[in-house]
């Protein structure tokens, strides 16, 4: 049967909207199977690119304390990580420790080196101090000697000369220097079958000739110490050395916590907040009795804080220089025992204390076996003779005086701390309230 020219135009414009839709939806699909592949690309990519990392897990703030326990690993893009991060638990347990004598674990690259024929070398941990042996490092089909630490620029290091005796061993090569007096990296060590840390020194019973010496495994005595922030850094940032620090409050067996009453506060003082409690006499002069002292504010049984009251956790030979300067600030009408807090407490260092205890005190700091040798020592420094005089001369000569100051002083003195105490009140009052501490100090002025 002929069909209808009309018919057939209408079909063959079927036919070709047909085609042409299926070729439509062919690139279509193709064009969302490339971006599919893309995107799929795209998030491989990405996660071929994060690896894990230790990020705090919460808020801190500057000088705060922070616990191994604050420490969680968190996936993160390369691209945003420090080059000094670490995903190894053991690199944050280094930042708890230091040797009996006060020296400080430092970190630096050398953990990062994939080129090197010795891998001991690679541990990336060491102390600073004057040493004989110095370590050597092959980057690149080249000796290095290890003198400073390993920023990831070979420029930084020296490089081994042909008049250097370079010894091997099975831990790795090295230098012998006896004549070196300068501080040098000296790396340490972790032994995996006991987890003590270790540094190499001269075998001096082995000793032969200068090129014959060898070098033995020697123990460090070590201790741990808090670890504070040096800046404020929220949740989630990601851990490195150059954001802690370990705190000056070392815990010696002479360390008790102490409780005290009569010392004036900030009135926005708060726990873990760092201060110096000084003592200041009707004549504008101020001393410094105990520098850098963590607050711990104690708390009622209904939860409110205590306002005048403050815990310090301090050495035998403070406690003794603390019980000196309130006694005299009791005696002294129109003195102040105050404290001060740190703006930054993790950046800035602890003051040097000033005031001297009088003479009965100072000899029984002197002779006291509770305080540690190192505080033993500092006290003789601040305790000289011309400390003494000083003291002698000003303090002393004020408190014999004592009853000649106008009395008008001491009721001023008074008066101040009066009302530093009851804004202090107001303001813990306030946060329990909700109220602001701008709005809790300004209402009671």
């Amino acid at each position: 049967m002929a069909s209808n020219p009309m018919q057939r135009k209408a079909r063959n414009s079927f036919l070709l909207g047909v085609i042409i839709t299926l070729l439509i939806a062919g690139v279509i699909v193709a064009l969302l199977f490339v971006q599919l592949k893309q995107k799929t690309e795209q998030l491989k990519a990405e996660a071929d690119s994060k690896r894990n990392v230790y990020v705090l897990s919460q808020d801190v703030k500057s000088g705060q304390v922070i616990t191994q326990d604050m420490f969680v690993t968190k996936q993160i893009s390369q691209d945003a990580i420090p080059s000094n991060a670490t995903a190894t638990s053991s690199v944050i347990d280094t930042w708890y420790l230091q040797t009996k004598d006060g020296k400080t674990f430092n970190t630096d690259y050398y953990n990062n080196i994939t080129n090197t024929s010795f891998s001991k070398s690679q541990q990336g941990l060491y102390i600073n101090e004057p040493d004989s042996i110095i370590e050597v490092v092959e980057i690149n089909g080249k000796k290095y000697k290890c003198t400073d630490k390993y920023n990831g620029d070979v420029n930084s290091l020296t490089e081994v000369s042909s008049r250097d005796n370079v010894l091997q061993d099975d831990d790795g090569a090295y230098i012998v220097d006896a004549s070196n007096t300068n501080d040098i990296i000296t790396r340490v060590y972790q032994e995996t079958a006991t987890g003590s840390y270790y540094v190499y020194k001269l075998d001096t019973d082995s000793i032969t000739t200068s090129t014959q010496r060898t070098r033995v495994k020697t123990y460090l005595s070590l201790q741990n110490v808090p670890v504070v922030a040096k800046v404020t850094m929220n949740k989630n940032t990601v851990a490195t050395p150059n954001l802690v620090v370990q705190s000056d409050e070392v815990v010696t067996d002479d360390t008790r916590q102490q409780e005290y009453n009569m010392i004036v506060l900030p009135v926005d003082l708060m726990t873990n907040d760092y201060v110096d409690v000084r003592l200041m006499t009707p004549g504008g002069q101020d001393f410094i009795v105990v520098s850098k002292a963590q607050a711990n504010i104690p708390v009622n049984s209904d939860g409110s804080y205590v306002a005048d009251t403050v815990r310090l956790n301090l050495r035998e030979d403070e406690i003794l220089s603390m019980s000196s300067a309130i006694v005299e600030a009791y005696g002294l009408l129109g003195s102040r025992l105050y404290a001060t807090k740190y703006v930054e407490a993790g950046m800035q260092a602890a003051s040097l204390p000033t005031y001297t205890p009088n003479a009965a005190v100072t000899a029984l700091i002197q002779s006291n076996p509770n305080i540690v040798t190192q505080a033993s020592a500092e006290l003789a420094a601040r305790y000289s003779d011309s400390a003494k005089k000083s003291r002698n001369d000003y303090l002393q000569s004020l408190i014999n005086s004592t009853e000649d100051y106008n009395s008008n002083i001491s009721d001023k003195s008074e008066e101040k701390i009066t009302n530093e105490i009851t804004s202090r009140q107001k303001y813990l009052e306030s946060l329990a309230s909700g109220t602001t501490g701008t709005d809790a100090t300004t209402s009671s002025n």
